[in-house]
């Protein structure tokens, strides 16, 4: 998985910590796209529209705030 990652303050931790958010792991998913002609390309799609509404996670707690 791609891991996106920011530095915000978790009012869980009361402290500045890294935030992170998974997403699609894009070389995996052109080597399936490649091997199944294409097809898997719609699997791939709808992993990246749901990776854009996952939210970002407290790297320390896991909480989203």
């Amino acid at each position: 998985m791609g891991k996106s990652i920011k530095s915000k303050f978790c009012r869980v931790c009361e402290r500045q910590t890294a935030f992170v958010k998974e997403g699609p792991n894009h070389v995996l998913h052109l080597l399936l796209s490649v091997v199944t002609f294409g097809i898997w390309l719609i699997v791939w799609f709808l992993l990246g529209l749901m990776s854009g509404a996952r939210s970002y996670r407290c790297s320390q707690c896991g909480s989203t705030g």
